[in-house]
């Protein structure tokens, strides 16, 4: 996993938009373009937690017996 910073600009830019439903225009999304890239950042800090044994979120049983 790559631990470098990857900042969206023009059409990786849009597609994350797009992925997130916000219809912004071209101005507007390049002034929410550093926002954008550091929520980006945060996802890809996920990646260097240490999981060890920790079930998948589907083995969760929440019945109470």
């Amino acid at each position: 996993m790559s631990t470098q910073s990857r900042e969206l600009v023009g059409e990786a830019l849009q597609v994350v938009a797009r992925h997130a439903r916000l219809d912004l225009s071209p101005e507007r999304l390049e002034a929410v373009a550093p926002m954008i890239t550091s929520i980006g950042a945060l996802f890809d800090a996920l990646d260097a937690v240490p999981l060890g044994e920790t079930p998948p979120a589907t083995a969760f049983d929440a019945r109470w017996e």
